[in-house]
């Protein structure tokens, strides 16, 4: 218990108090036979709910006689069945008119009801007013009273007020021990609550009752705290309750939330037998609710189906479980008998069951049904609208998200931020950088902004939009920064090839003790293999074995994926060859490093392995495949995995597909079939398979094709200078330079600029970068004099270079 004496609150001083005399306004301004009270509220101010009964009040003005109406209603009993009703005002006002007649308070009995209608209003002020007239009248010496201040001051969220009231008393009862271990409990203090038990049992010898018990097994399933809830499952069995129905839930629910599954079915058998137990809807709700949180999603079902076996009715809670069991499991099927059954059981028009059994639908895959049965509910549940929108996004329909963001907007007015987290990811997915400004200020004027979720999906939105400059203005503003927050700021830089920031963030989120995980190291890695830093990607690989990282298979893939575009496949493999299980990316992963390379042959045989290791080829693997075969002249295998993908696999070839079977054929030199297949394909084609083409054609000297083909791409493309420029060479190489003047005429024309080549190496750890026709390298002139070396003998080894012809056309640095 030492961990709940940490929590003990320093105001727990459970000596006797002198009693405060501290008067509070409202209720000081009453005389005791006072007839008129000031802060009355118009009758306008009762409830319609209550105006009969309210009006039907006989008050007399003689307040000797007795307080009844001429139904017989008793006036303190009408005060109890206002606060019964939830109708807290009318029950105060009822009081009020009392005074106002000239009550003689000391006949009063029914305090503990009206300070319970002063709580259910949740207002501190007028719950401090109660407390002071009270105080005045003296009444603090009832138990019932104060117990009753207890429950008050824990509705309004005054813990500390509620402890000062509890530390002042002088007889405490069972009831004021129940009133702290539930107030903290309901407060989420669940220590405090835990060691209000434990002082009650071990201190003062007293023994609560099934509500403090409920309260503290609700305290040990909030914090997983196994070995207290086994000691109050122990003092439960001790003191016979262990056959009380609400007990035996909050015992299922203890040992669920702890993830012992195997004593949860324990504590359900052993009441399974008692007919009251068997038949409670509550206790079976508890069962299938902790199957699904530990994933036994099939017991969960198969509890369902006995219990309607039994014949017991389910209620919306079991209706809701059993709905997510089927989105997780994705059984549309089954889904849909539940939806059947929803109207038998009268539950077509309860929010919670409609919003389980929408997402369901979006979970299964139909967006359509889901859509629809939102529609026709026509309601402005802020849960069911965030669910809606969330779960278009999740399904990859940003589109559809934001419509129904606008239609929220314009009907219901201010989103939450759950809204505004679902919305931003729609507008990160599609990078609409002026839609996220505006749900950027939304968050602003709603005080969502630094809320630490929305503000880390705010940095995710600018990172992809490429505003990381705005991404970074939002990070720097949140008041605490967690992982996913680091993050999007990590992956934002990533994205947007800003490799110093990256690797000072990674840094920096270290040195606040935020240690990565897989999302930041994949992202780190991403940067490595983006520039072909192999000496980074080392340091990277490093840093993971110092850390004692486990194998995570999404790091390994990223690992494998970095060292082979750092030219290291040796490492690549060797890293695939150690990974203790792998997944469909990893088989791609490794099958595209060996392609890169040049190892067609180690690639086959992985392809192979793939197979048997009962893994089926996607897309992604045939776009690897297809394209070691284009760059190895592998023309026959090439077109053998392209069959093979549409007739064995049925997988429809997307145009990444295609545009490797034209480089293939091109290389090949079948320029004809390659135009042919671009022509016949059912996808539209871009300007990059129209390129390929080109380059083949230049390739193989095909003007006419290159014409041709050139008019696509520019249709596409008319500001394409790559392409322009590739059709200036193929007219150099055929010794044509009017038509070469023509088009680099054409480049200058319309303004457009060749971009430099650009490229690094690393020797000795160092990078060492290059633009064309740079001189300022510090070793530029050892390497220009090589360059002449080589050039020299190449020449002498019978190589006649094509030089261009300069003569008739402009200078090249004019583009």
């Amino acid at each position: 218990m030492e961990a709940l004496k940490l929590c003990c609150h320093s105001s727990f001083n459970l000596q006797n108090h002198s009693t405060d005399k501290k008067q509070l306004p409202i209720f000081s301004t009453v005389p005791l036979h006072s007839k008129n009270v000031s802060f009355m509220k118009e009758p306008s101010s009762v409830s319609s709910n209550s105006q009969t009964l309210f009006s039907s009040l006989n008050f007399l003005e003689n307040p000797s006689q007795e307080l009844q109406n001429k139904h017989g209603v008793s006036r303190n009993k009408l005060i109890m069945e206002f606060t019964e009703h939830g109708l807290f005002e009318d029950a105060i006002n009822v009081y009020l008119r009392m005074l106002q007649n000239g009550l003689q308070v000391q006949d009063f009995n029914f305090f503990p009801c009206l300070i319970k209608a002063f709580g259910g209003l949740s207002n501190v002020k007028r719950s401090r007013q109660i407390h002071a007239h009270v105080l005045k009248l003296g009444f603090l010496a009832d138990v019932y009273v104060v117990n009753a201040l207890l429950g008050m001051y824990f509705k309004c969220g005054e813990i500390e007020d509620a402890v000062q009231v509890f530390d002042k008393m002088s007889e405490r009862d069972v009831v004021s021990w129940n009133s702290m271990i539930s107030g903290f409990c309901q407060s989420e203090d669940y220590f405090g609550s835990l060691m209000i038990f434990s002082v009650m049992i071990k201190e003062h010898g007293m023994f609560p009752n099934r509500v403090g018990c409920l309260s503290a097994l609700t305290s040990c399933a909030s914090i997983e705290s196994l070995i207290h809830g086994r000691e109050i499952h122990g003092f439960v069995v001790k003191n016979g309750l262990e056959f009380d129905e609400f007990l035996v839930s909050g015992l299922i629910e203890m040992y669920m939330k702890c993830g012992e599954v195997r004593n949860a079915e324990h504590v359900f058998i052993s009441v399974v037998n008692k007919e009251l137990a068997r038949r409670n809807t509550v206790i079976w709700n508890v069962m299938i609710s902790g199957y699904v949180s530990n994933q036994c999603l099939t017991k969960a079902m198969e509890f369902f189906i006995e219990m309607l076996e039994l014949g017991i009715k389910p209620d919306s809670a079991t209706i809701v479980a059993v709905l997510v069991v089927c989105s997780q499991l994705s059984e549309l099927s089954i889904g849909k008998q539940i939806h059947r059954l929803i109207v038998p059981f009268g539950l077509e028009k309860d929010i919670r069951v409609k919003t389980a059994l929408i997402e369901m639908y979006f979970k299964c895959g139909h967006l359509e049904d889901g859509l629809k049965i939102f529609r026709r509910s026509q309601n402005d549940n802020l849960v069911m609208w965030g669910a809606v929108i969330s779960n278009s996004v999740q399904n990859e329909c940003p589109f559809v998200a934001l419509e129904l963001f606008c239609d929220f907007m314009l009907k219901y007015g201010l989103p939450d931020s759950l809204m505004l987290l679902a919305v931003l990811r729609a507008c990160s997915s599609l990078a609409l950088k002026s839609n996220g400004k505006e749900i950027h200020c939304l968050a602003v004027k709603t005080g969502s902004a630094s809320d630490l979720f929305v503000g880390g999906a705010l940095v995710d939105m600018y990172g992809k939009c490429g505003y990381m400059e705005s991404a970074q203005n939002v990070f720097s503003r949140l008041h605490q920064r967690d992982l996913v927050s680091w993050n999007a700021l990590l992956c934002g830089y990533s994205q947007n090839e800003w490799v110093g920031e990256a690797l000072a963030a990674f840094r920096d989120m270290q040195c606040e003790g935020v240690r990565p995980n897989s999302v930041t190291i994949t992202c780190i890695l991403s940067i490595c293999a983006h520039f072909s830093v192999r000496i980074l990607c080392k340091e990277v690989h490093c840093f993971l074995i110092r850390q004692g990282w486990k194998s995570d298979i999404l790091v390994s893939n990223s690992l494998v994926a970095a060292y082979a575009k750092c030219g290291d496949v040796n490492s690549s493999w060797i890293i695939f060859e150690k990974m203790h299980e792998r997944n469909q990316v990893s088989w791609n992963t490794i099958i595209s490093a060996l392609g890169m390379h040049g190892h067609t042959e180690k690639m086959f045989v992985s392809f192979e392995n793939m197979k048997q290791a009962g893994m089926k080829p996607d897309r992604i693997t045939f776009t690897a495949l297809l394209s070691a075969c284009s760059h190895t002249g592998r023309a026959d295998m090439g077109c053998k995995l392209f069959q093979c993908m549409l007739e064995e696999y049925k997988l429809q070839p997307q145009v990444e597909h295609y545009t490797c079977m034209v480089d293939l054929l091109g290389r090949a030199g079948h320029l004809k079939q390659a135009y042919d297949l671009i022509m016949a394909m059912p996808c539209d084609p871009d300007d990059r398979i129209w390129g390929s083409l080109l380059r083949s054609c230049r390739s193989r000297g095909d003007e006419k094709l290159a014409k041709v083909v050139a008019n696509h791409i520019f249709e596409l493309d008319a500001t394409s200078i790559g392409y322009r420029v590739l059709l200036a060479n193929l007219y150099e190489d055929l010794g044509k330079p009017s038509e070469v003047l023509k088009v680099r005429s054409e480049i200058k024309d319309m303004g457009l600029k060749k971009q430099p080549g650009c490229s690094w190496i690393e020797v000795d750890n160092n990078i060492n970068i290059f633009a064309a026709a740079d001189c300022s390298h510090h070793q530029s002139e050892a390497i220009y004099a090589v360059i002449d070396n080589l050039t020299r003998e190449i020449k002498r080894a019978g190589y006649v270079p094509h030089l261009p012809l300069r003569t008739a056309l402009p200078d090249e640095a004019d583009f």
